[in-house]
C-alpha cells in the first residue's frame, strides 16, 4: 500500500501543471493550478503587469512591469515557480516601459523591449545583471519573438510599422523591416524559418521569410490581429481578435481559417499560449477576468479558469504551486 500511494503521489506531481497569468489592471499574477482549474494563489507584483516568461527548468517566473497612467516602469519582477514566493524586483538601469519578454534559449538570459526608451535589454534576471542593451530606435517596441536557436530576436514597433531584428550575440541591430501599419503581434515558426508578424491598423497578418527578410504571404483579418501564436509542431497558427471576441486558427500550408473560437462579447482575448504538446491552447481574455482552455483537435473551449482584472500574460510551469503561506 505504501508503495502504491507514493507512485501516486510520483505520478500526480509529474503530470502537475501550472498556468501563471498576469493581471494588469489589479497589479497582480494568479498562479492557476490546470488540474483542478482553480486559482491556487494570487501575488501582488509589479505595476501593470503584462508578459511573462518561464525559466526553462520551471523554475523562475518573470514578469514585466509596464507603463499606465503617471507611470513608466523599469523593472522585472520574479517568483519562485514553485512557491509562488517573489524574489525580488530587478532593475532595468535606466531602460523603461518594458514589455514584450522572451527567455533566449541555452542561456540564463531574457530580452525585453522597452517602449519608452527604444531598445531591448539583455539580463540575467537571477543575478541581476544586464548584458547587452540594443537600441531600436523605433517608436512604440513592443512584443519580441526569438529563433530557436537563441541568434536572433525579432522586435515588432506599433508606432513604425516594423520589426527590428536583432543578432543577439554580438549585441547588435542588424535592419528595420518594414510590415504594415501598427505592426504588434510578432511570432518565428518553430523550424525558425519563418517570421509571423500582426498587423493592427491595417488587419493582416504578414509571413516573412526569416534569412531573406522578404515578404512570402499574406493574410487579410476580419479583426485586429493584437497576438499570433504558432503551435509547437509548426502546422497551425492562432490569432486573437480583441474587437470580435474571438480566436481564429489556421493552418499554415495553406493559410486557410481552421476554425473560429468565439469566446464571447466583451471578453477581449489578448495573450495566447500553447501547451508544449500543443494539443491545447490558452487565451487570456483582459476584459473577463478569465483564461479560456480550447481543445487543439476539437477546437472547443474545455475550460476557463477565473482570474484577475485586466488578464493578459501567460506563462506555463511543469509541477504545481505550493504556497508557503
Amino acid at each position: 500500500m505504501r508503495l502504491a500511494f507514493i507512485l501516486a503521489a510520483l505520478l500526480g506531481s509529474a503530470s502537475a501543471q501550472t498556468l501563471i497569468v498576469g493581471n494588469k489592471a489589479e497589479h497582480t499574477v494568479s498562479f492557476v493550478d490546470l488540474e483542478s482549474g482553480e486559482e491556487v494563489v494570487r501575488r501582488e507584483t509589479g505595476r501593470f503587469p503584462h508578459e511573462i516568461v518561464v525559466s526553462p527548468d520551471g523554475e523562475q517566473v518573470v514578469v514585466v512591469s509596464y507603463r499606465g497612467p503617471g507611470f513608466d516602469g523599469d523593472e522585472l519582477y520574479r517568483f519562485d515557480a514553485r512557491t509562488a514566493e517573489p524574489l525580488g524586483p530587478v532593475s532595468l538601469d535606466g531602460s523603461k516601459g518594458p514589455h514584450g519578454l522572451k527567455w533566449i534559449p541555452n542561456t540564463d538570459h531574457v530580452i525585453v523591449t522597452t517602449e519608452i526608451t527604444e531598445d531591448v535589454v539583455i539580463i540575467d534576471p537571477q543575478r541581476g545583471r544586464i548584458r547587452d542593451r540594443v537600441k531600436t530606435d523605433q517608436q512604440g517596441s513592443h512584443m519580441v519573438a526569438v529563433s530557436p536557436d537563441g541568434l536572433r530576436a525579432y522586435v515588432a514597433n506599433i508606432g513604425s510599422g516594423t520589426f527590428t531584428v536583432i543578432d543577439i550575440p554580438a549585441a547588435k541591430k542588424l535592419r528595420d523591416v518594414k510590415a504594415g501599419e501598427q505592426t504588434e503581434a510578432i511570432a518565428i515558426s518553430p523550424s525558425g524559418q519563418e517570421i509571423f508578424v500582426g498587423n493592427n491598423g491595417s488587419k493582416s497578418v504578414m509571413i516573412f521569410d526569416a534569412e531573406t527578410l522578404e515578404l512570402r504571404d499574406t493574410v487579410e483579418t476580419e479583426g485586429i490581429p493584437i497576438r499570433i501564436e504558432i503551435s509547437p509542431d509548426g502546422t497551425l497558427f492562432a490569432v486573437s481578435q480583441p474587437d470580435r471576441g474571438n480566436v481564429v486558427i489556421y493552418q499554415v500550408g495553406d493559410l486557410q481559417p481552421a476554425a473560429t473560437v468565439e469566446l464571447g462579447e466583451g471578453t477581449v482575448p489578448v495573450t495566447l499560449l500553447f501547451s508544449p504538446e500543443g494539443d491545447v491552447l490558452w487565451a487570456a481574455a483582459t476584459g473577463a477576468e478569465k483564461v479560456f482552455e480550447i481543445d487543439m483537435e476539437s477546437f472547443d473551449i474545455l475550460h476557463s479558469f477565473d482570474v484577475g482584472q485586466g488578464s493578459d500574460g501567460l506563462g506555463y510551469a511543469p509541477g504545481d504551486v505550493t504556497p508557503s503561506e
